[in-house]
């Protein structure tokens, strides 16, 4: 279990991973969590081409942005 707390103004980003190769076996799982705060926040930010976060079983005030999360102009994480 977490809680994680924005404090943000304009915007900001919960995680952000960065996986450049489909065989590696990294990435951020949130589960149990309660996400609250002031955003708006994207829930993550792909910093790689293969990046991987998991939010499971959680809880968003509301704070997330409408975009949900950004994919750093990685075309092929539009997939």
């Amino acid at each position: 279990h977490c809680e994680l707390h924005s404090i943000a103004t304009k915007f900001g980003s919960i995680a952000a991973q960065d996986r450049r190769d489909p065989q590696e076996k990294t990435g951020f799982a949130f589960v149990h969590c309660r996400v609250t705060g002031s955003g708006p926040v994207y829930v993550g930010r792909a910093m790689g081409q293969y990046s991987r976060i998991v939010f499971a079983y959680t809880y968003f005030d509301d704070v997330v942005a409408a975009e949900g999360w950004d994919d750093w102009d990685h075309e092929s994480s539009k997939d």
